[in-house]
């Protein structure tokens, strides 16, 4: 789960992973795929190591990904990068499976029921089913597989939330074959103190383990969140350069964590990150200005 034990994540290096997915596909006009080409290929080329490129679902669903399998084949990745992208179903991950550079499988689970029937037409034990299926396939084809638990902290679906039976789900899925976990707060609920509440449960309930984090943030509460989720031990973040993005599915603000002050938040307090600092202005801009 995440990066290991507690202990083991006491050290100052953060892993961050440029999620373009999240921020492109929910934009109101498709982003070009020669321009997301030639956007992903000048990260790539400037260091990111870790980008969650696109997903393989149904274009019907989510047209703004039909071209990730063209996009993933006008990139040079290089060997040190980590790329990923999302499935549902076993069609998908056969799609994905046909990329030899694509290293990572991500999943969407819920921890409400309710989004999790609207996201992906399955109960959560359906979901649960599919995770074992995928990982078990995923695995087969040398890929791991990262699951990220939306509402995790809190609904705006009218479904109880209860930490501790977050803890349950995350061992579960554990238990079916995910290799890195991953909370998300889909719809922004959290603050501060739920955050730290939210981590402490969870390591206490699985040995210390921390899992990774993508929060929905405005630009008030990025700050206050990245540091609660720093102080409880977590050191992998997903994010957006620009804040673009967010869940086209959910009802809620629609911001990534936005990498450039999240950056410049690890550098003030003493963590690496591995990112380019001279360049990130620039890309900060260039995401912006392709999202226009």
């Amino acid at each position: 789960m995440g990066t290991g034990e507690a202990g083991e994540v006491s050290g100052k290096t953060v892993a961050i992973t440029e999620t373009v997915r999240d921020a492109w596909q929910g934009l109101p006009k498709l982003v070009p795929t020669a321009a997301k080409i030639a956007h992903v290929q000048r990260l790539l080329d400037e260091g990111f190591a870790s980008i969650d490129i696109g997903s393989f679902v149904s274009p019907k669903a989510v047209p703004a990904m039909a071209d990730t399998g063209a996009l993933m084949e006008g990139l040079v990745v290089p060997d040190e990068a980590t790329i990923m992208a999302l499935v549902a179903n076993a069609r998908g991950l056969e799609q994905l499976l046909a990329h030899e550079r694509i290293d990572e499988v991500l999943f969407p689970f819920s921890l409400s029921e309710t989004f999790q029937q609207r996201n992906t037409r399955c109960s959560r034990e359906e979901a649960l089913e599919q995770v074992a299926a995928l990982s078990e396939r995923a695995h087969e084809g040398g890929r791991t597989m990262y699951v990220t638990v939306s509402m995790a902290f809190g609904n705006n679906e009218g479904d109880p939330f209860d930490p501790v039976e977050l803890a349950h789900w995350l061992g579960r899925l554990e238990d079916a074959g995910a290799d890195r976990l991953g909370l998300a707060d889909t719809t922004a609920e959290a603050n501060g103190d739920l955050v730290r509440r939210v981590f402490a449960v969870v390591a206490a309930e699985h040995g210390g383990a921390v899992p990774a984090v993508h929060f929905h943030v405005t630009p008030e509460s990025q700050g206050e969140l990245v540091a609660a989720a720093l102080d409880s031990g977590c050191r992998e973040f997903d994010a957006a350069l620009g804040g673009l993005g967010g869940c086209q599915f959910a009802q809620g603000p629609e911001s990534n964590v936005s990498t450039l002050p999240l950056v410049d938040q690890l550098q003030a307090a003493g963590f690496e990150h591995g990112l380019p600092l001279i360049s990130l202005p620039a890309l900060d801009e260039a995401a912006q200005l392709l999202a226009r």
